[in-house]
C-alpha cells in the first residue's frame, strides 16, 4: 500500500485532522491524497477503506454511536470526477 505524504492525517480516536482540526479527511487531505494516488486510484480506495474500518472501531467504543455520514466522509468523495481520476 502507498503511504500518504501529507501532514493532514486523521487523529485517532476523534478522526479530526491533526493540522486543521476539521473532520478527516479534510479538504487539504482530499486534494493531496487524490494527487498522490492519481496513478493508482484503487489504492486510494483501499487506504480510505482501511481508515474507515479503524474509525468505525474507534467510534463504536465510545458513547454516542457512529456519525451518520461515514461513507460520504471517507469514501464518497473519492469517486467524484476530477478528484481521484
Amino acid at each position: 500500500m502507498l503511504v500518504p505524504r501529507t501532514d493532514h492525517q486523521g487523529e485517532r480516536p476523534s478522526w479530526d485532522c491533526k493540522v486543521c482540526g476539521r473532520p478527516w479527511p479534510c479538504a487539504v487531505a482530499k486534494v493531496e491524497l487524490a494527487e498522490q494516488y492519481q496513478r493508482f486510484p484503487h489504492g486510494l480506495v483501499v487506504y480510505l477503506s482501511s481508515c474507515l474500518i479503524d474509525a468505525i472501531d474507534d467510534w463504536a467504543a465510545v458513547p454516542g454511536g457512529l456519525p451518520p455520514d461515514l461513507y460520504e466522509r471517507f469514501l464518497g468523495w473519492s469517486d467524484k470526477p476530477g478528484l481521484a481520476a
